[in-house]
């Protein structure tokens, strides 16, 4: 588990991400990640992956129509 600790950025907070949480997201400078909502109510920060998502998209579409 990694400690982050909450910053005062403009009228909101931050936290700054130690390098080996940005290496393994594989992030970097202006680019977006995402904090994910999860069943249990815990959160998990990801980066959004575009080819990603349009393989699950094209996937759950496949799926509905052999549910048809």
């Amino acid at each position: 588990m990694i400690k982050l600790k909450l910053q005062k950025v403009g009228a909101g907070l931050g936290v700054e991400l130690p390098p080996e949480v940005l290496s393994q997201l594989q992030a970097n400078n202006d680019e977006n990640i995402f904090l994910e909502n999860m069943f249990d109510g815990s959160y998990r920060l990801v980066k959004h992956d575009e080819e990603l998502l349009q393989s699950i998209t094209l996937i759950d579409g496949q799926m509905h129509e052999e549910d048809a």
